[in-house]
């Protein structure tokens, strides 16, 4: 857990805003009743200490930003742009055709990941065979539509934990941008809410979101 208080100045303030704060809980119990005071003190507690479960912490480990940033024995070539694309979904359409490409044209390549999608039963009772058939489906139709739009790419298959999938592929290729291919919002799995934001927070390349009408 972070510790509240990071330098001296971090300590002076604390001190002061709290000197002040029990000067004012004080003049409320003696000008208006003494539990007035009480609960006024509770109430800015309460939510000083909101405030600080909310805030970022910047001890926190970012394990995806690390492996993006650590030497990538597979990563693209000198020169080549280096996109992954977490595919939830099977890969198609124009948007993302023209996301990879880019607009300038410039040579790209591409890591497809398939993430196995599970149940909460399914995962907890490791019964993910048929889960995993279905990732390597949404793999071969993904890498077939890539070789159709002529774009060079390689994949595979996630593990069951999305996250420690994406932090595999970005410690082993790296990304210029990270492209997150979903279905409708009321289609998502439990192990895609939240995917995104993270990626966004952790990582300092652009994280885009695409969404496809097909099933994988």
């Amino acid at each position: 857990m972070r510790a509240p208080v990071r330098s001296e100045a971090d300590a002076f303030r604390v001190v002061v805003l709290g000197a002040a704060v029990v000067v004012v809980c004080v003049l409320v119990g003696w000008l208006v009743a003494v539990w007035a005071g009480v609960a006024l003190l509770a109430l800015v507690l309460a939510v000083a200490l909101v405030a600080w479960l909310r805030a970022p912490d910047p001890d926190r480990r970012r394990p995806l930003r690390e492996a993006a940033h650590a030497t990538h024995p597979r990563g693209a070539a000198e020169g080549v742009r280096h996109v992954l694309v977490v595919a939830n979904e099977t890969l198609g359409g124009a948007e993302l055709r023209e996301r990879i490409v880019g607009e300038d044209g410039a040579p790209v390549e591409v890591d497809v990941l398939a993430p196995v999608l599970t149940s909460h039963v399914h995962l907890g009772v490791t019964d993910v065979d048929r889960e995993t058939r279905a990732a390597q489906r949404r793999l071969e139709r993904s890498l077939a539509w890539m070789r159709a739009q002529r774009i060079r790419a390689h994949g595979s298959v996630g593990r069951t934990s999305p996250e420690l999938a994406i932090e595999d592929e970005l410690r082993d290729f790296g990304a210029d941008e990270v492209i997150v291919v979903t279905g409708p919002d009321e289609r998502a799995t439990w192990q895609e809410r939240g995917e995104l934001e993270r990626l966004r927070s952790e990582l300092d390349v652009p994280v885009t979101h695409v969404v496809v009408g097909d099933g994988a």
